[in-house]
């Protein structure tokens, strides 16, 4: 009997203790435990914690092996990404998305798509793959489409300004300075032939920025033959020999073929001499709004508005004008029409004072009339008087 009461004892023993251990143990290690057997999982029937972590780790899967094929389809997957990338590059870099746009946006939309289709298998990673092989195709038509617009609008805006420049003389009178672009526009069009469109459009724009380099300093020369003939110097001479000393730098930088700084130092040189041009107008317009202003006035003193009204409402239509272009701060146009009012004021006052000269000689005429009237009349009388 007493051997019955410690076999139970112990029996109850080994269940307390199996469910204390069941309680404690982490669910992380019981799913480590219960993946780990080979053999099939018997369900005991003491508890429902053990069962329901046999469950969980039945239906937990087990960690995808990594394969040749998994790796080589990966492989392709890259590479076809890769390959998307860079036709969007491409595309982006000849300005496609200006050309046509609605077909850009498209092709965006297209790509992003690609991006965030799901890859949990063999099957959607290889429409993933077909995806990116779509966009990248779409891509390299946009660039196929653009490429002969993009070469055509570089070739457009080389000519236009060698033409200008041609018209300015450049080819009669700095011939030197025309063949270095001249030579580089050549390059441009024959890499965009070969294909070669990075290198064609590296030349291209070198070709812009030595075209870009004689037009500027053809406008700074011209400014300053301005500038020196209407003395305009006096305004603001630091800035006249800042833009003569730019000058001189860019000339012998295009000569050494620095186009770069070249090309700095005409804009340097434009620049300046534009300064000097604007404080010239500045100081001219109120130079001519005082002389428009004294005209006035003088035509006032004289009555002119009533002399000669025609020419009077002319010049104080051009003088109201010039004020407010001078408000506007358009000096050159202000100057240009306080010269005209004043011109016309002066008019004005001397078609007034030629009709009162006229009025004046009309008067003196009349009255020589008179008197000549008056003494013929006198003879007559004299004449009757004698022959009674």
């Amino acid at each position: 009997m007493k051997k019955n009461i410690h076999f139970i004892s112990f029996i109850a023993a080994i269940y307390i203790l199996s469910g204390f251990s069941c309680t404690t143990m982490s669910p992380e290690v019981s799913l480590v435990r219960f993946s780990e057997s080979t053999a099939a999982p018997v369900s005991p029937p003491v508890s429902g914690r053990v069962t329901e972590l046999v469950i969980i780790a039945e239906s937990t899967p087990a960690s995808p092996q990594v394969t040749g094929q998994n790796q080589a389809l990966q492989a392709q997957l890259d590479t076809a990404k890769a390959k998307a990338e860079e036709a969007r590059t491409r595309a982006d870099d000849f300005d496609s998305s200006l050309y046509f746009p609605s077909d850009w946006e498209a092709a965006e939309e297209q790509f992003a798509n690609a991006g965030q289709l799901p890859q949990n298998n063999e099957n959607e990673t290889r429409r993933v793959i077909e995806a990116y092989t779509a966009s990248a195709n779409s891509y390299d038509s946009l660039f196929n489409l653009t490429i002969p617009l993009y070469a055509q609008a570089r070739e457009d805006e080389i000519m236009a300004l060698r033409e200008f420049l041609i018209d300015q003389g450049i080819r009669q009178y700095f011939p030197e300075y025309l063949a270095p672009a001249d030579a580089t526009a050549i390059e441009a069009l024959e890499l965009f032939e070969a294909e070669d469109y990075y290198a064609a459009r590296e030349s291209a724009d070198a070709a812009l920025q030595k075209f870009n380099t004689l037009t500027l300093a053809h406008n700074a020369l011209l400014k300053k033959w301005e500038i020196d003939a209407r003395d305009f110097i006096l305004y603001d001479m630091d800035s006249y020999e800042l833009a003569g000393e730019a000058v001189t730098v860019a000339i012998e930088a295009y000569t050494t073929g620095d186009f770069s700084s070249a090309f700095d130092n005409a804009q340097k040189a434009d620049l300046h001499y534009g300064i000097v041009l604007s404080a010239g107008w500045i100081g001219y317009a109120e130079i001519r709004s005082l002389q428009a202003a004294s005209e006035r006035q003088a035509a006032l003193d004289t009555k002119t508005e009533i002399g000669a009204r025609e020419y009077f409402e002319i010049a104080d239509s051009s003088y109201t004008v010039a004020r407010e272009l001078l408000e506007e701060q358009n000096f050159e146009e202000a100057s240009k029409v306080f010269h005209y009012a004043e011109a016309m004021y002066v008019i004005a006052s001397m078609a007034s004072l030629e009709k009162k000269r006229m009025a004046a000689a009309a008067i003196i005429e009349a009255n020589e009339r008179i008197l000549e009237s008056d003494a013929t009349a006198f003879e007559a009388d004299a004449i009757i008087e004698g022959g009674r």
